[in-house]
């Protein structure tokens, strides 16, 4: 079981940095104001955050179902 806790932290792990690289590709700053680049970095690591777990949360759902149906673990 413990092999498997580290196989869900290295999906997030991965999921982290890809998900850095496409929203960090996102122009968003032209939603703000000029000058407020704290807000801007706060907006870009929150959507990061969110969307890390939401992806790796189905992920891992998926990959636990498949380990239920087949009757793995």
């Amino acid at each position: 079981m413990e092999l498997y806790n580290l196989f869900e932290l290295s999906i997030y792990l991965i999921l982290l940095l890809v998900i850095y690289k496409v929203v960090t590709a996102i122009d968003i700053s032209k939603i703000f104001l000029k000058g407020h680049v704290t807000e801007i970095k706060i907006f870009y690591l929150v959507i990061i955050i969110v969307l890390t777990k939401v992806t790796g949360d189905f992920i891992v759902m998926v990959m636990e179902y498949l380990r239920k149906l087949l009757g793995i673990g």
